[in-house]
């Protein structure tokens, strides 16, 4: 990834989790940080494995998942720039209960879980936005477990597209909405719950009826409202 070198407290001053707090609070935990370059593939942890800490992805994509006894993939997350992976594990004495590995050349920042819980002791603010993300991802894994169980494969795709920030900052009447996958096909039906052949027969079929069109990862929604009311 080459040398990439940036002010590690700037940085953590413009992240949710800890926006506000003070240049000195910054400085101290910015001191205990350690920079990761991890290359595409490699591992971060796997399920058993002692929580090191608060991974923020600075540059590139994280994916979480879980692996079966004959080597299946189910991705629960793919974590993306300006994103941090973190579990419940890290506040208890649990291990992890997910896998994690890096899916493109990423520039990493890992904030020690001795730091974070000692910061966290006497800092009810970055508690409780600490709370408040992790609440934010059950409440998304619920969600996620809702469409499984309750909706089909096409409208767990069309939602995922339409989901998009691509589609949500678009303007209502607009037409043409180029939603960019964040990572191959394959790892997007695996996050949707869906084989990569359905994943290719659902976009063929909705290419087929003019509201897709489809050139590698980039998705152009050619009929917003269609899509929406086809699933």
């Amino acid at each position: 990834m080459g040398s990439r070198v940036f002010n590690v407290a700037s940085y953590l001053g413009k992240q949710p989790l800890f926006v506000g707090m003070s240049s000195g609070d910054l400085a101290r935990i910015a001191a205990a940080c350690q920079i990761k370059h991890v290359a595409r593939g490699e591992t971060l942890f796997v399920v058993g494995q002692a929580s090191e800490g608060l991974y923020l992805v600075v540059d590139g994509q994280v994916k979480l998942y879980a692996k079966s006894a004959n080597g299946h993939e189910k991705v629960i997350e793919v974590v993306e720039a300006n994103g941090c992976v973190a579990d419940a594990p890290m506040f208890s004495d649990d291990r992890h209960s997910t896998n994690a590995s890096v899916l493109s050349d990423s520039l990493l920042l890992m904030v020690p879980r001795g730091m974070l819980v000692s910061e966290i002791e006497h800092n009810p603010g970055l508690a409780l936005r600490m709370l408040g993300g992790l609440s934010r991802r059950l409440n998304k894994l619920v969600h996620e477990i809702e469409a499984v169980t309750l909706h089909s494969g096409v409208k767990r795709v069309v939602d995922y597209l339409l989901g998009s920030p691509a589609a949500i900052a678009a303007n209502p009447t607009q037409h043409d909405v180029t939603v960019s996958l964040p990572a191959s096909k394959g790892t997007i039906a695996s996050l949707l719950s869906v084989t990569p052949e359905h994943f290719s027969r659902i976009l063929h079929d909705l290419q087929l009826r003019g509201l897709i069109s489809v050139q590698r990862r980039h998705i152009h929604i050619l009929d917003t409202q269609g899509l929406a009311s086809y699933a």
